[in-house]
């Protein structure tokens, strides 16, 4: 059974992944425009999955 917990878990993994993937492409990519539109997007999206998790981790063993 998946818990509240467990999924924030999957969030924050998720949430991580984004942002990995933002980073990467931007050093993929080889510019030095910096971050872009979308890229930023990204990120705030990333950091949202990070910061939407936090509650589902403190309801603990809760069924989700």
């Amino acid at each position: 059974m998946i818990t509240k917990r467990h999924l924030g878990y999957a969030f924050i993994a998720a949430g991580l992944l984004v942002i990995v993937g933002v980073l990467a492409a931007n050093l993929i990519g080889a510019r030095d425009a910096g971050f872009g539109p979308l890229q930023l997007i990204g990120l705030a999206a990333g950091m949202g999955l990070i910061v939407m998790a936090i509650p589902l981790i403190k309801l603990g063993d809760k069924p989700a």
